[in-house]
């Protein structure tokens, strides 16, 4: 927003310097975004070289799988920058139905988790109606989806057992996202919530960048709603998004010319 740089000289003053730490502001998060995106670019060309000459090498098998796993976690974690880098999409003015955009999610994540030894399950709610972007409610689910996936392992199987629930509870929208990983203790979590937090080693055997729940956090805020980590009594962890619930929007009937 910028003020109007007009009036008594004491305002005009005050508007002139306001809007000018916004200029810096925006023109700051523009640099943020750029050199971001050259990082992104500057690493990613070495790590595909990187890629193809171990391919290409005499080193065995297993050698190659675990420079292999260590290329694919440098690649999440430039991923996981960009992401929190990338401004959120502006909230609509009215209230969307998120039900089959969950129901896209679901058909999508379905079976690129069975692809991974998992299963993904889903008991969604028909007519969900909540005021947040369709994008940005797919970076988020998408997102604890994948944080299942790579943490939430069950520790006798290993394999991630996933499901989702949506579904209205008085004035709110709840979205589940559950595993049956080892959870997370209540004193940890606040802190995971900070960019660059991660948990201890029990369910982030996998490292990261520590940027994927300050990312719905922040996406959240924006329109109200708020993330929840549970952690169950019988083990796993319930990620639970809650957004505001919002009226259809009502249709409009045209009086017909008389």
């Amino acid at each position: 927003m910028i003020l109007p740089e007009r009036g008594p000289a004491e305002i005009r003053e005050m508007n002139i310097a306001f809007n000018r730490m916004v200029r810096d502001i925006q023109q700051a998060e523009a640099d943020r975004e750029i050199m971001l995106a050259g990082i992104s670019h500057d690493l990613r060309t070495p790590l595909a070289r990187m890629r193809l000459e171990i391919e290409m090498s005499q080193v065995s098998d297993e050698t190659k799988q675990a420079i292999d796993e260590d290329l694919a976690q440098i690649n999440h974690s430039i991923e996981q920058l960009m992401e929190y880098a990338r401004p959120a999409t502006s909230a609509p003015e009215q209230g969307i139905n998120i039900s089959p955009i969950l129901h896209e999610i679901y058909e999508r994540e379905r079976p690129h988790t069975e692809s991974l030894d998992g299963t993904l399950a889903a008991n969604i709610e028909e007519n969900l109606w909540a005021k947040i972007a369709s994008h940005d409610l797919k970076r988020i689910v998408i997102n604890l989806i994948e944080n299942a996936r790579r943490y939430g392992r069950c520790q006798k199987t290993n394999q991630a057992k996933i499901s989702i629930k949506a579904y209205q509870s008085g004035q709110q929208i709840l979205i589940d996202v559950k595993d049956q990983g080892v959870g997370i203790a209540q004193n940890e979590i606040q802190r995971l919530l900070r960019p660059f937090s991660r948990g201890e080693s029990a369910r982030t055997g996998v490292s990261g960048a520590g940027l994927g729940l300050a990312i719905i956090e922040r996406l959240l805020r924006q329109v109200d709603g708020n993330l929840q980590l549970l952690s169950a009594p019988n083990g796993g962890l319930c990620a639970r998004v809650i957004l505001p619930k919002m009226r259809p929007a009502k249709k409009t009937t045209k009086t017909p010319p008389s």
